[in-house]
């Protein structure tokens, strides 16, 4: 896949879960950085990515706000965690705080088996 498509696929993901109540609330989204890790757990793949966007309040204000998501996938579903401040906050008080709780983004297909073993009862 092409630099494009995974930046475009980012953006739609971002997008979708960001713009949940109307499509009219954001302006200018924009993906600053893309950054694949993996996962402590059966080495799952997540995807790291900081954005910008100007949020359209209802107040008829534009603020500026950055964040950072983490992506993943689980079956045939994305999964994502964005977490984001105003940009002027993000960059001096909260960009570590909200990257360390995206970081901390984990989805697990198995449930919560892969924590307790499966106890089988005595017949």
């Amino acid at each position: 896949m092409s630099a494009i498509r995974i930046r475009i696929f980012f953006e739609e993901v971002l997008i979708k879960a960001f713009s949940q109540k109307g499509n009219n609330i954001y302006q200018n989204f924009k993906i600053t950085n893309i950054e694949p890790k993996k996962g402590e757990y059966n080495n799952q793949e997540y995807v790291i990515v900081d954005f910008n966007y100007e949020l359209l309040t209802g107040a008829g204000f534009i603020v500026d706000r950055s964040g950072v998501a983490s992506v993943t996938s689980q079956g045939n579903a994305v999964e994502a965690l964005w977490t984001a401040s105003i940009r002027s906050r993000y960059k001096y008080k909260t960009q570590g705080t909200l990257r360390t709780i995206a970081n901390s983004f984990r989805c697990y297909a198995d449930g919560l088996n892969f924590i307790t073993p499966v106890q089988q009862a005595e017949v």
